[in-house]
C-alpha cells in the first residue's frame, strides 16, 4: 500500500529502484545463479533439519525403551512382593532360605568341579602330591599328622640392640689416662 500525496509532495525513495539493493539491477544469469544457491542452501538446510529430526527421534526411542526396561524391572519386583505376601512370611522366609541353599549348593559344586579339573590330567588321572621332606637330622616323618590345630600365638622374637643391626659401630673413646 503506498500513500498519495495531496499537495506538492515528491517522492525521495522508491524501493523497487534501490541502488544498494543490487537484485533489482541483476542479469538474468546473475538471478538465476543466486536464486540456484538459494535453493541449495534451503536443500541443505532441509537434509540438516532431517537429520536433527531423525537423531532426536533415535534417542526419543532410547529414552521410551530405557523406561519400558525400569518399568518392567518394577512390575516384576511388585509382583514377587505380593507373592511373597501372599505366602506369609514364614513360607516367604523359607522360600528365600531355599534359594540361598540353592546359591550355596551351586557354588559348592562349581567350585569342586574346578578343584577337580585343577587336580586331573589330560588323561584323566588324578594329581598325586609330591612332599619333599627332609631327612638331613636324621628323624623319620611322622605318617600321620597330628589332629591337633596348629597354633597361631604371636611368638615375640628377641631384639638385638639398634646400632647392631645396622651396621653401625661405635669408635673406642680415648682414655685421658
Amino acid at each position: 500500500m503506498d500513500y498519495t500525496s495531496e499537495k506538492g509532495a515528491k517522492r525521495n525513495f522508491e524501493p523497487w529502484r534501490d541502488p544498494k539493493n543490487e537484485t533489482y539491477n541483476e542479469t538474468e544469469e546473475q538471478l538465476l545463479d543466486r536464486l540456484e544457491k538459494e535453493e541449495n542452501e534451503e536443500h541443505e538446510r532441509a537434509e540438516r533439519d532431517k537429520m536433527a529430526e531423525l537423531e532426536e527421534k533415535m534417542l526419543d526411542s532410547k529414552r521410551e525403551m530405557a523406561i519400558a526396561d525400569a518399568l518392567d524391572e518394577i512390575r516384576t519386583r511388585n509382583a514377587r512382593i505380593e507373592r511373597n505376601e501372599a505366602l506369609g512370611d514364614e513360607t516367604a522366609l523359607a522360600h528365600v532360605r531355599e534359594e540361598v541353599d540353592e546359591d550355596k549348593l551351586k557354588a559348592e559344586r562349581e567350585i569342586e568341579e574346578a578343584a577337580r579339573r585343577a587336580f586331573t590330567t589330560e588323561t584323566g588321572e588324578k594329581v598325586k602330591r609330591l612332599v619333599e621332606e627332609d631327612f638331613s637330622n636324621g628323624a623319620t616323618p611322622d605318617p600321620k599328622p597330628s589332629d591337633a590345630p596348629p597354633s597361631f600365638a604371636r611368638v615375640k622374637k628377641a631384639k638385638k640392640p639398634l646400632p647392631n643391626s645396622l651396621g653401625i659401630k661405635k669408635k673406642a673413646k680415648p682414655s685421658l689416662v
